[in-house]
């Protein structure tokens, strides 16, 4: 990487090693090999249940189990987003793994996830995965006509006026970005300019997902490699820009990398997913 230092081991993750959902109402998974807790972001008006759970798991004997129910009426959006690497909270090692925009270092992450024979396609936006960038002010902040922040690089289910594929054993995917040039999706494919990937899941079957992430200043915006493999094969590998430069636009340095389902409201969708061997190198 032509002098970058080599990413270190900072976090696995099987949910083999006595992890446990202790407190339903919280629904941390208390990690006693880490001695760390991860607990998720519920938005008011989700109805959801994570397990650790003991059947059809990746790796056995345990993964995690997200079942996300109809939207409580009144809801705008379902979220329980568990984040496995924060960009505020104690992290292990400490501060050196902090992933920061622009800081030039190399990020691996990899994760397996499977989608429940019974997914229902959802009927706008569901994410599963995110690098996640917040806004300044914690709100919506914006820079002229650009609301920078938000999740920067993600894995989105295609919504069910979008997909190509009709199957009910299917359901497509994209990876997206966002950067001062790339914001709203419409499409849902490449003709959007912050689509860079558009696949297929299959239900009931697992897949891996790998990243390897690295972000530079250039000039007055941040730019760089994004590289994907699913299932082993390389998909993608390119270097872009993602992301918003804090000395510009009003949003933080700090990045987080967050696990689950987000959503718009569905009154009648439900969404089960599973996830299993999160592993992150900083």
């Amino acid at each position: 990487m032509g002098g970058v230092a080599a990413p270190i081991p900072r976090l696995l993750l099987d949910f083999d090693k006595g992890e446990t959902i202790k407190d339903p109402a919280s629904a941390a998974i208390v990690a006693p090999q880490s001695k760390a807790d991860f607990r998720p972001t519920i938005d008011q008006g989700t109805r959801a249940k994570p397990e650790i759970v003991s059947q059809g798991c990746q790796s056995p004997p345990s993964c995690l189990r997200i079942a996300l129910n109809p939207s409580i009426k009144g809801a705008v959006k379902n979220k329980i987003m568990y984040s496995f690497w924060s960009h505020h909270r104690p992290l292990p090692g400490g501060e050196l793994g902090r992933m920061r925009i622009g800081d030039g270092k190399v990020t691996r992450i990899s994760f397996s996830m499977k989608l429940d024979t019974q997914y229902d396609t959802p009927l706008a936006q569901m994410i599963h995965f995110q690098v996640y960038q917040s806004n300044k002010y914690g709100g919506h902040a914006k820079a002229g006509t650009i609301e920078p922040g938000g999740p920067i690089l993600s894995l989105r289910i295609v919504p069910a006026s979008r997909r190509k594929n009709k199957s009910r054993d299917v359901q497509e995917f994209i990876l997206s970005i966002r950067s001062p040039q790339a914001g709203r999706l419409r499409y849902f494919d490449q003709r959007d300019p912050g689509v860079i990937y558009r696949g297929e899941l299959r239900k009931g079957e697992w897949n891996s997902f790998a990243f390897v992430l690295q972000s530079k200043r250039v000039n007055s915006d941040v730019a760089g490699r994004i590289a994907f493999w699913l299932n082993g094969k390389k998909a993608f590998d390119k270097s872009i820009a993602w992301g918003f430069n804090p000395a510009r636009y009003p949003s933080n340095p700090n990045l987080g990398v967050e696990l689950g389902s987000y959503r718009s409201a569905d009154a009648k969708g439900e969404q089960i997913v599973y996830f299993d061997d999160v592993r992150i190198e900083r």
